[in-house]
């Protein structure tokens, strides 16, 4: 950069903040409401904050209103939308962006507000420097929970408890869960990509009536592409309008018969479900819903609903449903219940593990310390093996590593040639040749001849095309060829992080080619664990929040940018298809012939660009682990649990777990029998997800699994094993917090700054098959464009393929009556 254009650089950076601090008390005022859906935010993913615009203009004004945030090169990103302001009536507005993960609550940012005319930015109207509340600020390590209403439903048992145990994480889990309660419905945001944070929405004891058109379909929009609503139905009322068509933004989503309402039902009939204590410290009356009798005649389970939760009895007071890539599951007990919450319930690992597919102990303060009091040697004091599965590791790619190495060792090479012949070799012929007197026209001369190699040679073999270099996840739930009833298309999901290479300087315009009315995502993103290397040269782009978040255009400078996507559609057949079951050999369970036990029976083929390789297939069977309870001395009841090794198996399904043969890829057009799985063996999902995943890191060695390395070190089978894991986090193996000893337990305690979005771990409250694969040096599926053409890509695409299978339904009154 010359003098001269820094010069202009710098005025141009000091009119900009003249301008905005001018414009703290222009024509609009600018007030931030929320930063982040419930003040709530984490540092590195989507954030949404609200604001309100009030307009002392005299007249309607379109503006046109941004929030200025950098992105890992350095550059601003305005992210904004269009807004029209009447004068004096204050007009509530949300933006959403990436925030890098070096953002916190003491980060500034800076709003400006511009008057707008035939889609260009005019004169500045107002502007506002903001920062987001202390309390705000959520660890990058920890999850979210977003509650719509007052009541916390028991649900901050995922949190960090307090007293004996003074641990980062939770005792019996893998991270904590930041539970963001006091959502009121009209604080809802507009855009899908508000909620992605969150691992599930609970609606407690709000009205959905208040829930304004554009907030619902975001709703919908984040259930669709994999978020979980959760729906607890109140004991008198109907405010959901189940059984009715026509007055609820989601009726075409709830079951379309209302449940029974049974009225006087004592507690003692529900502890079973909601407590690991089989006593109840006052056996109150309660109001339930109630979905179906299994075994009897009542079934009101409808709209592709199935039960979930039932009592002893029968009565199944839970149901849940999947749509998209998501979830929606209702409650028919009142969880809001102050009578409930007195008591203490319900409990998170009780309860909620079912609902949200988790397998962690929550034990409490009160339980800690009476394990502490009662005999020392219980609670374990150490914090384990602590393991990041979750970083940029997994995700970025800079460049391939043969190319790069090969340019790597023939610039090596060359220097190494210049070193002896402008050195010692060259002196050496000159003093042969006697001409030693020459030595610095030959020293100059050689110099120029290296010089000249060296520049044509970096024009000959620099990259001349764009480039995209890529991990994508595609995933696909598959619908059972017995089920012709469900409407919804059958598109496939792909997450992918990459890195865009395109030569030249000057603005490119990315976007994804994406199916009419999906909005889908394009952002940059950052590594967690890096210092974001900037640019001296501060460029700015505009990217329209309001329309659409994955079409604009980027500064690019012959370097790699990285970009984050999430995708929605149909694949092209140009790049390939998906796996596909035989029609004529449909995937079932059935007894074995031979033994009587049931085993899987099917035939499935694929159609991808390539072989799939590491293929892991996992079976979730019907079969249901108890109700969690307390520990027993005799006839006794300790207020803790026993250590999970005790309680046999603690998964909330049975199933299983087989891998084909590494050097065995399973090849586009080939057959695949599932009766080639047998689940005699050494197949039990609890046991090999221990083994595969775990064991070596409670050890603190990797050799168990052939990765090999260091704890920094990122090859190929260390980057499908994360993988794998964040496909299953809340099913691996928690964390040992029970001594049993004088030593403590060796233990692994894992997290993740990045991959949220991939875990599957819902899937495993219910019977399916997983199948996941790699296809390796494949073209992206995900359809990026770089000024409206298709770049070169190439990199790993991770397959993950679901089919739900048929649901035993007496399983769920077996696994209740054991208490």
């Amino acid at each position: 950069m010359t003098v001269w254009q820094l010069a202009v650089a710098m005025i141009a950076t000091l009119t900009a903040v003249v301008s905005t601090a001018t414009a703290q008390g222009g024509d609009v005022e600018v007030q931030l409401e929320h930063f982040g859906v419930g003040s709530a935010f984490r540092p590195g993913d989507v954030v949404a904050i609200r604001l309100s615009l009030t307009s002392s203009l005299d007249e309607a004004t379109q503006c046109w209103v941004q929030w200025e945030v950098p992105n890992a090169e350095g550059d601003i990103a305005e992210y904004g939308r269009s807004v029209t302001l009447n004068p004096g009536t204050p007009a509530p507005i949300w933006l959403y962006a990436p925030i890098l993960p070096q953002a916190s609550a003491q980060t500034i940012w800076t709003i400006r507000v511009f008057e707008e005319r035939d889609g260009r930015r005019r004169r500045e109207l107002g502007g506002k420097r903001i920062a987001a509340s202390a309390t705000g600020q959520v660890d990058i390590n920890a999850g979210m929970i977003a509650v719509i209403g007052r009541a916390r439903m028991g649900l901050d048992d995922y949190a960090t408890p307090r007293g004996p145990w003074n641990r980062a994480n939770p005792p019996g889990a893998h991270e904590g869960v930041r539970i963001v309660s006091g959502i009121g419905p009209r604080e809802m945001p507009d855009r899908w990509e508000g909620l992605k944070a969150f691992e599930a929405v609970v609606w407690s004891d709000a009205l959905p009536q208040e829930l304004r058109v554009d907030a619902a379909g975001a709703l919908r929009e984040y259930i669709r592409r994999g978020g979980h609503l959760v729906i607890t139905l109140p004991q008198a009322g109907n405010p959901w309008e189940l059984g009715t068509v026509g007055r609820s933004y989601f009726d075409d989503l709830l079951p379309l018969q209302a449940p029974r309402k049974d009225e006087a039902v004592r507690l003692s009939e529900l502890v079973a479900v909601l407590s690991k204590s089989q006593r109840v410290l006052r056996d109150i009356e309660l109001s339930i819903r109630v979905f179906k009798e299994i075994g009897g005649e009542f079934d009101a389970i409808g709209n592709h609903y199935e039960p979930l939760i039932a009592l002893p009895d029968g009565r199944v007071i839970a149901v849940q449903r999947t749509f998209g890539f998501g979830r929606i599951t209702i409650l028919g007990i009142d969880l809001s219940s102050q009578q409930l919450a007195s008591m203490g319930l319900p409990q998170a690992d009780a309860f909620w593990n079912r609902v949200l597919g988790r397998r962690a102990d929550t034990p409490r303060p009160n339980e800690l310390l009476a394990m502490e009091n009662t005999d020392p040697r219980l609670l374990a004091r150490g914090s384990g093996n602590r393991v990041t599965i979750g970083d940029s590791r997994l995700f970025y790619k800079n460049s391939k590593p043969v190319e790069a190495g090969g340019r790597l060792l023939g610039a090596f090479l060359l220097f190494a040639a210049y070193l002896v012949i402008a050195g010692p070799g060259g002196f050496f012929l000159l003093k042969q040749q006697g001409y030693v007197k020459h030595s610095w026209v030959a020293f100059a001369a050689t110099a120029g001849l290296f010089t000249a190699i060296a520049w044509g040679g970096a024009r000959i073999f620099r990259q001349h095309g764009t480039e995209l270099l890529h991990v994508t996840f595609l995933d696909h739930v598959a619908r059972p060829l017995s089920d012709s009833s469900i409407d919804e298309p059958q598109f496939q999901r792909a997450t992918c992080w990459s890195s865009l290479y395109s030569p030249g300087y000057g603005d490119v315009r990315i976007s994804i080619d994406s199916d009419p009315q999906q909005r889908d995502l394009l952002l940059s993103w950052a590594a967690p664990e890096k210092v974001a290397e900037r640019f001296p040269n501060v460029d700015r782009y505009r990217v329209d929040v309001g329309k659409a978040p994955a079409d604009y255009d980027i500064p690019i400078r012959a370097t790699a940018t990285q970009l984050y996507a999430q995708w929605l559609g149909a694949l092209d057949p140009d790049w390939g298809g998906m796996l596909r079951v035989d029609p004529d050999d449909p995937i079932r369970v059935e007894p074995d012939p031979a033994t009587g036990d049931m085993r899987l029976a099917g035939s499935i083929t694929h159609d991808l660009p390539g072989p799939l390789t590491d293929v892991r297939v996992i079976w979730v069977g019907n079969e249901r682990a108890d109700w969690l309870s307390y520990a027993r001395n005799g006839d006794a009841e300790l207020p803790w649990t026993d250590p999970p090794r005790d309680r046999g198996r603690n998964m909330l399904n049975a199933g299983h777990m087989w891998a084909l043969s590494a050097r065995d890829p399973w090849y586009s057009g080939t057959p695949l029998s599932l009766t080639s799985f047998d689940p005699s063996g050494q197949t039990a999902l609890v046991g090999n997800i221990y083994k595969r995943y775990i064991g070596d890191y409670e050890k603190d060695t990797l050799l168990g699994s052939g990765m090999g390395g260091s704890r920094s070190s990122m090859n190929p089978g260390r980057q499908r094993l994360f993988i794998e894991m964040l496909s299953m986090f809340h099913q691996l193996t928690p964390p040992k917090y029970h001594r049993g000893g004088n030593k403590d337990p060796k233990t692994a305690v894992l997290s993740r700054k990045l991959g949220r979005e991939l875990d599957l771990s819902a899937w495993f409250t219910r019977p399916c098959l997983i199948i996941i694969g790699y296809l390796e040096e494949s073209p992206c599926p995900v359809p990026l464009r770089v000024d409206g053409k298709a770049p070169k890509s190439e990199g790993l695409t991770v397959v993950r393929w679901i089919y739900p299978l048929p649901l035993v339904e007496d399983e769920l009154r077996g696994a209740a009556s054991q208490r």
